[in-house]
Order: C-alpha cells, then structure tokens, then sequence
C-alpha cells in the first residue's frame, strides 16, 4: 500500500472505511513493536517467502486462530500482534546458514 493508497483509504467517511483505515494503521503500529521485540531477541522470527499470497497467509493464520481458540478460549485476550508474529514464525521459519569453521 502507497502513502496515497492511504490517504485515499482514510479520506472515507463511511463505517468500512473509516474502519479499514483504523485497522490499518494499528496493524502497521503493532507491526512495528512486534518488529523491534524480535530484533531485540524477545520473539522468533518468521522468514516468510517472497512469493507468499495474501491468501496463503490468511488461511494459514485463520486454521492456527481457530484451532488455538477451540482448545485455549482464554487465549482471545492474547495480543493479536504477536500471535501472528508465533504462527508466522512456526509456519515459515528461518534457516540459518552454517557456520564456517575455524
């Protein structure tokens, strides 16, 4: 999404809109703390491929909520943020390349 594509969003005045734009910005600001936790080494960091469709990620991501939900109804009091972040990284995990020896 553009910073225009944004504003465009945001210009609606309408629930969905006005709704969508919300989200967005929170998604993109939890993103951003997510981001520096991982960084920091307090979470597990996904390596999700470039290819990855949007759809691929929501299914992938709805499966493990529901699931998770059903066995853990507790569990909805969980940041959504970092919930994402745990099945993203589980789904798609880094490897890491070996260590050449000296």
């Amino acid at each position: 999404m553009t910073a225009g594509d944004l504003q465009q969003l945001c210009l609606g005045t309408d629930h969905v809109s006005v709704n969508a734009c919300r989200i967005y910005i929170l998604g993109v600001t939890q993103g951003i703390e997510v981001g520096l936790a991982t960084a920091d080494g307090k979470g597990a960091r996904p390596c999700v491929p470039a290819d990855t469709s949007a759809e691929t990620l929501q299914s992938t991501l709805k499966a493990k909520l529901d699931a998770d939900l059903a066995a853990t109804p507790a569990h909805r009091e969980r940041d959504a943020a970092r919930f994402i972040s745990s099945v993203l990284a589980h789904a798609f995990p880094c490897t890491r390349p070996a260590h050449p020896r000296r």
